[in-house]
């Protein structure tokens, strides 16, 4: 009995080095990730911030957009389908974000 607890004692040490050595691996792979990842937080706090701006201000963007128009017709309507499509990137972006909070255990904000 007692050779059989001193086999399993060393499988539980070994086992324990090789998680641990598992762990420090998986750390060093993740390093360069987090400041990816600080820039992503960074960028869309940024939007999140003028999308803020632009609900308070609407007058301005309406005057901007058709100073645009006004200008040079055929590039407001380009800006326009680029400010389409970089909107519905951020609603699908926001969603990703909403799973990626509650994965990561920050509490998830509800669009407005």
């Amino acid at each position: 009995m007692r050779e059989r607890l001193l086999v399993l004692a060393e499988r539980r040490a070994r086992l324990s080095a090789r998680a641990q050595a598992e762990r420090e691996t998986i750390a060093a792979l993740m390093k360069p990730a987090d400041g990816a990842t600080l820039v992503a937080i960074s960028a869309f706090r940024a939007a999140q911030r003028a999308l803020a701006e632009a609900r308070r201000h609407p007058l301005i963007m309406v005057a901007g957009v058709a100073l645009m128009a006004a200008l040079r017709p055929a590039r407001a309507i380009n800006w326009l389908a680029k400010g389409w499509s970089l909107w519905r990137l951020y609603r699908g972006a926001s969603g990703w974000w909403r799973r990626f909070e509650t994965f990561a255990g920050t509490p998830a904000r509800e669009p407005k």
